[in-house]
């Protein structure tokens, strides 16, 4: 077991909560304790996991970055994120994934379903009082107070009281990662738990929908990433047949290994060697992009709310499917990066939306599956990203994106 790779700890666990389900029926809810547990801790990390990642992100900035080169970077990761989410909503409306499952034995659902104006929906963002918000777990207010600090310290870091800040805040974050690799260590006893006391509760049928849920998400990245793709090929005047032959090593590293941050010294290589994309450029989108565009977990978040919601029976409004996308998107800024990294970024947009968080236990035995063509989208599309910087800052070599000229980076790696 030790040597096992994580996800295929999570099969093993969901497989085996699936059988001991099967066998005990309604008694596995002498277990669902330990999956409490495990859902608690996770929702201990979350403001804290939030707040960590975005601040080190902004403050790590350099001033004379966010200026145009960050300004339209940040506009690319937001526009991406923004029609992934989109993108999401209308698929999970259009083919329904969780629907035709019923009775099923969750918490109430506690989300915005009587609506909400614009103005209230803009104020929820902006907070009164942190410390409150870090109590109530107001993640939106969270997120805009990283972002603020996160400015403040790329600012001001050149003096000695706010570099300490600044080195505080890194060590905050080892220390906040290493907890939060400690606890998902305890995700396949968690997820067992959850898997075994929903289909004891349930039965086994509860999983039929998932077949439909797993397509729908495969479809959406797919579809994210071509149309991203597009949509930059356009921009740039390039064709998008070679943008897309340009960055396949990428595609299938982040595939075999679904790992973006293992994916990145291909994404590195294959911007500078095939796309033509300067090292500045790439070596400044490229890396803030692992972090804050992950257009695929955008997608994740989205329809897996709406797959629970629905299996629930609740018919969200409007209002509601705007949050939803918007708080996913917002969330997606603080990408984990770390072992199952989609689990808790379902929970964070969980409980944003005030879906049960019993639900995750639904998605945590298929997350690698989901992960084959969600990862794929986040590391691509950062690339795509940094293509249309490197466009509009006149820093793409057209040349060596159309093989007419070779270029051969510090660190190479043969495919």
């Amino acid at each position: 077991m030790k040597k096992m790779s994580f996800s295929k700890k999570m099969i093993f666990a969901s497989i085996f909560g699936l059988v001991v389900g099967a066998v005990l029926g309604k008694n596995t809810a002498y277990i669902k304790i330990f999956g409490d547990i495990f859902i608690n801790l996770i929702s201990m990390m979350v403001p804290f996991l939030i707040f960590g990642a975005l601040v080190e992100s902004v403050m790590t900035l350099e001033i004379k970055d966010l200026g145009t080169i960050g300004v339209k970077t940040l506009f690319s990761f937001v526009f991406t994120s923004s029609m992934a989410g989109f993108l999401a909503v209308v698929l999970g409306y259009v083919f329904q994934p969780g629907a035709g499952i019923m009775n099923i034995q969750l918490s109430e659902y506690t989300g915005n379903t009587m609506g909400m104006s614009v103005s209230e929906a803009i104020l929820s963002f902006f907070p009164k009082n942190i410390f409150a918000a870090f109590t109530n777990n107001a993640i939106t207010q969270i997120i805009l107070f990283a972002i603020v600090v996160g400015i403040t310290i790329s600012y001001y870091k050149k003096t000695d009281s706010i570099k300490r800040i600044h080195d505080f805040i890194l060590d905050m974050n080892v220390l906040i990662m290493k907890i939060v690799t400690l606890i998902m260590n305890l995700a396949p006893i968690g997820i067992f738990a959850l898997t075994a006391n929903m289909i004891g509760q349930n039965g086994i049928g509860v999983l039929i929908p998932l077949l439909k849920t797993i397509l729908v998400i495969t479809l959406a990245n797919i579809a994210c990433l071509l149309i991203v793709g597009l949509t930059v090929s356009i921009y740039a005047k390039v064709n998008f047949f070679r943008m897309i032959a340009n960055v396949k090593r990428t595609i299938i590293v982040a595939a075999t290994t679904t790992s973006s941050a293992m994916s990145l010294p291909m994404k590195l290589l294959d911007s500078e060697e095939n796309m033509g994309i300067s090292k500045r450029i790439s070596n400044f989108v490229n890396p803030l992009g692992g972090t804050l565009n992950t257009d695929g977990g955008v997608i994740l978040t989205v329809l897996a709310s709406m797959t629970v919601a629905q299996i629930l029976g609740i018919e969200l409004s409007f209002s509601a499917m705007v949050m939803l996308a918007v708080t996913s998107v917002l969330s997606s800024f603080g990408n984990t990066m770390v072992p199952g990294g989609g689990i808790v970024a379902i929970a964070i947009v969980f409980a944003l939306n005030g879906i049960p968080l019993e639900g995750v236990a639904l998605f945590a035995g298929i997350d690698w599956i989901l992960a084959i063509t969600r990862v794929p989208t986040n590391v691509a599309d950062d690339v795509f990203c940094a293509l249309f910087v490197a466009a509009s800052e006149k820093e793409l070599d057209r040349e060596v994106f159309y093989g007419r000229k070779k270029i051969v980076s510090d660190e190479t790696i043969k495919a």
